[in-house]
């Protein structure tokens, strides 16, 4: 596995970084579904929630180039699949998604 080059870093202020992350506490609560990826997570969502996570995720993207997140919708749900191949990104990947340590 070739590992990324692309520094591990949120180019999010502080005060819209911890706005974010709640918003990601409280899109966790809703997911209906997770399961580790190599290198990730996937999560799933019931399909009324899928303008909010494609929303989330977009923005998460543009402020965590680290991160790769991919989103796939079916007529019930909404899959997103967060994933780097940066090798200290497990750690963030487990916090957006509410898998890691309480």
């Amino acid at each position: 596995m070739t590992h990324s080059t692309e520094p591990l870093a949120c180019s999010l202020a502080n005060d819209n970084a911890a706005q974010q992350a709640l918003e990601w506490a409280d899109l966790g609560r809703h997911a209906v579904a997770t399961e580790r990826l190599e290198g990730g997570v996937a999560m799933t969502f019931r399909i009324d929630l899928a303008d909010a996570v494609e929303d989330l995720a977009a923005r998460e993207a543009e402020c965590c180039g680290f991160l790769s997140l991919a989103t796939t919708r079916n007529a019930n749900t909404m899959r997103l699949e967060i994933t780097s191949d940066h090798p200290d990104a497990y750690l963030v990947i487990e916090a957006l998604a509410g898998t890691g340590p309480s």
